[in-house]
């Protein structure tokens, strides 16, 4: 049993487990949850942020699954999708992940206008709970044309109060943390004061980072408290004072935790307490607590609590929470990225050399993806976004954090400060204490996908009667071996091919027979009734028009790119004009539209027939009998049982025909299955030249049938009707992977006269440190690049995610 083919069957277990196994303590509870509700998250690192219409938006998607991080072995459908500020879907893609990992790249649509977009991504298991932890990155397009600002619609400001721990207790002392954000939902800077019901000042306040600060209060009994801020009239009510209650107090030092809880309750000598840290609902420490004379002091080593997100919880001897505290463990490994040379020439061959290990100097063994930008020709700076901060920090957190990488610049003294003030203004909401003590689970409403499905119902000809025990087959013969799964109809005359591999350039075809073995049968597909519901985007990244410096020169490079593209591949690049009138010679015009009916992968064949402008198409159940007389020199019979012969007459010789079904050998009875309905034209190759590149194979002429779902062209539903054979169109396939193209200039090429403008200048995904912890990336310089920056991402196979941002100068000596 593979390893992949272990953990689904593990979670299948789980998941089916019965209830007894819950047990009854907040341990066993917590424990249960991990393991029947172990949590997915996606991050794509992409290759940048900004991009000009008709840029690839190259990815690498990394999928987790558990409170380690480990790559995920359950779903192996990652969903990606672009979505503009206004919530319309723009492009969308289907990702295989391999344990964990995978790659694809959108397309930004020519047409598409300056302004702020989301990528999206998530798996279908992760539906089964709050869309809020979605993966989402911002991604802007910039046109270079005017955009109208939109006025904000008010100069509100929403500022709200959070207390450390939860509440505001009379007679203990707390820190009280504060978020400020304008109407568009970004961070604002605000001063203000505290008053008390007398209307006498307490203290003041200012904003320390991104709208948030925080002030200290000792609430007093009898009072309550409302905040002014400086220059507004607004007056804002801090939370209601309660009599009775807990408190907290966490002072973070190197390797400490210093934890100072306090309560006012009348319970408080008559019972212990339980504090408990968990990391992602790994447990690290349990420790009692005695608040009988009404404080407690704990210190907690930080060496054993894991990188993250860490939560601080209060229970009393019913095991009921009674206050919580976020705190952020951030925890680093070792990682160097080294050049081969301090200096390059144009065209110059460079090697990079990149190393993980830990402290103690082992290595880690993991994989990662690389960008390579030239940063005079492109906005972006260092990524305000990586699988680190996405995994460890935004992931876990429902509200917007703005650039997140802000907070892990070592070099900035005040960031692990400002981080602190996210821990407290920000609430935990994978799940609620009182929902996991009362068995409030959610519902496994999507299951986890480890491929594409395809279901339906076998009928009787011209008939809504099922056919029961039937013979279902299905075949991919773009995949290599040619793909051919069986299946048998249940009672119902249901059936179904589970966990495909099946990518966007293949095409299925679906063959039926009754019980008997006959073929007067009819499909139903599922997937072709109606296409998968899309979960509705509720997006927390903030999408109001964004500032886009130094644009003018970024366009330009684009434009020079662009030129030198048309001039060495004129047909590289092309503008969509929509529908225009095309004035010009018939002949011509006839000419180029026959070329493209008779062109194929192999070369131009001598002739061709067009099935998707005669109408006559329908009054035949066979796509052999239709072509009878249509090709000359090619004799088609049809056999008394239907079996076609088809002799292709050329030099005086007679040998079989060789049969293709968009561009892949078959044989004449599968074709014959199909509705005629279903091809969109049958392309001839006749004589010596022409056969040529099939070899003995073709020496007795070859007929290239394809499809409509081939040619892109959308199937009736009359050709979905009433045939034994079908060809399927699912709405969800695999993307199939694409190469990013970089020059090597290792060998003189014609195609190296052409000027090398690139702004990214690598792309690689997938890169595999090996046994030592290390990998070797090897790319070409470009004609004029002198600063370049290096963006690394990646995770470990423990589940430990890292990146690498370094900007060198490679100019020439």
């Amino acid at each position: 049993m593979t390893q992949k083919l272990f953990f689904v069957w593990l979670l299948t277990f789980l998941l089916n487990s019965i209830h007894g196994q819950k047990g009854t303590s907040l341990q066993e509870k917590l424990d249960f949850y991990n393991q029947e509700y172990p949590q997915e998250k996606v991050y794509l690192h992409t290759d940048r942020k900004y991009y000009a219409p008709g840029e690839p938006i190259w990815f690498q998607s990394y999928l987790t699954a558990g409170y380690l991080h480990e790559p995920s072995p359950f779903s192996a459908n990652v969903y990606v999708e672009l979505y503009s500020d206004t919530d319309s879907l723009v492009a969308e893609k289907l990702i295989f992940s391999e344990t964990g990992f995978g790659q694809g790249v959108i397309d930004v649509p020519q047409q598409l206008r300056e302004g702020n977009y989301v990528l999206r991504a998530y798996t279908n298991w992760m539906r089964n709970f709050d869309q809020n932890f979605f993966f989402e990155k911002p991604i802007v397009v910039v046109t270079g044309a005017e955009v109208e600002r939109k006025a904000s619609a008010s100069n509100n400001i929403d500022i709200q109060f959070f207390p450390e721990g939860g509440n505001l207790v009379v007679g203990i002392p707390a820190k009280v943390g504060f978020k400020a954000i304008n109407s568009s939902g970004k961070g604002i800077y605000v001063e203000g004061e505290v008053y008390n019901s007398a209307g006498t000042k307490v203290t003041s306040f200012d904003t320390q980072h991104d709208g948030m600060g925080l002030f200290t209060l000792l609430p007093l009994a009898g009072e309550s408290y409302t905040v002014k801020l400086t220059g507004r009239n607004e007056v804002y009510a801090l939370p209601k004072l309660a009599n009775e209650g807990y408190g907290i107090e966490v002072i973070q030092r190197p390797n400490q935790l210093r934890l100072i809880f306090r309560a006012k309750s009348g319970n408080a000598s008559k019972g212990k307490y339980k504090v408990l840290l968990h990391t992602r609902g790994l447990v690290s420490h349990t420790i009692e607590v005695d608040l009988s004379k009404g404080e407690a002091l704990g210190m907690i080593s930080t060496d054993e609590i894991p990188a993250g997100i860490s939560h601080i919880t209060l229970f009393d001897e019913n095991e009921r929470p009674l206050l919580e505290r976020l705190v952020f463990m951030d925890r680093s490994i070792e990682t160097s990225l080294v050049l081969d040379k301090p200096s390059y020439n144009p065209r110059e061959k460079l090697t990079a050399k990149i190393k993980l290990t830990d402290i103690n100097g082992d290595p880690f063994r993991g994989k990662m993806s690389m960008s390579v930008l030239d940063i005079d020709k492109v906005i972006d700076g260092s990524p305000e976004q990586t699988i680190y901060s996405a995994l460890l920090l935004s992931s876990d957190l429902k509200g917007y954090v703005d650039n997140p990488m802000y907070y892990f610049n070592t070099e900035n003294t005040v960031a692990k400060k400002h981080l602190d003030l996210v821990m407290m203004t920000h609430g935990w909401s994978r799940f609620v204490w009182d929902d996991l003590m009362n068995d409030n689970y959610p519902q496994f409403d999507f299951p986890v996908e480890l491929g594409v499905s395809l279901a339906g119902t076998l009928f009787k000809e011209f008939s809504t009667k099922t056919e029961s025990s039937g013979q279902v087959t299905l075949v991919n013969n773009r995949s290599f071996p040619p793909l051919i799964l069986e299946a048998e109809t249940d009672k119902d005359g249901r059936f179904s091919f589970q966990n495909l591999m099946v990518y966007n350039t293949d095409n299925l075809l679906l063959k039926g027979k009754s019980a008997k073995g006959a073929e007067n049968v009819r499909f139903e597909v599922d997937t072709l009734k109606e296409r998968l519901a899309t979960p509705k985007p509720i997006f927390k990244s903030i999408l109001g028009q964004e500032v886009v410096l130094e644009k003018e020169e970024f366009l330009q490079f684009k434009k020079e790119r662009d030129m030198i593209e048309r001039a060495f591949n004129p047909d590289s690049l092309f503008t969509d004009l929509g529908t225009v009138t095309v004035e010009g010679s018939k002949l011509q015009i006839e000419r180029e539209d026959k070329r493209k009916k008779e062109k194929t992968a192999y070369g131009t064949g001598t002739s061709a027939f067009d099935f998707t402008e005669w109408s006559a198409t329908g009054a035949y159940t066979n796509i052999f009998s239709a072509l009878v007389g249509k090709f000359p020199g090619v004799t088609v019979r049809m056999g008394p049982t239907g079996e076609p012969t088809v002799v292709i007459r050329a030099g005086g010789f007679t040998y079989p025909a060789l049969f293709l079904l968009d561009d892949i050998p078959t044989d004449a009875a599968l074709i014959s299955g199909l509705s005629p309905l279903s091809f969109s034209r049958v392309v001839l190759f006749k004589g010596f030249a022409a056969t040529a590149i099939f070899g003995d194979a073709g020496k007795g002429g070859v007929m290239a049938f394809y499809t409509k779902s081939a040619d892109g062209l959308s199937l009736s539903p009359e050709a979905l009707k009433n045939s034994s054979t079908m060809i399927v169109e699912l709405p969800y396939t695999y993307d199939q992977p694409r190469e990013f193209y970089a020059p090597k200039y290792d060998v003189q090429k014609p195609e190296d006269a052409k000027p090398d403008k690139r702004a990214v200048l690598h792309w690689q995904t997938l890169i595999e440190l090996d046994e030592n912890g290390e990998a070797t990336i090897e790319f070409w310089n470009s004609d004029d690049a002198k600063n370049i920056m290096f963006d690394v991402q990646g995770l470990t196979y423990s589940g430990i995610p890292f990146f690498i941002n370094k900007t060198y100068f490679i100019g020439r000596d």
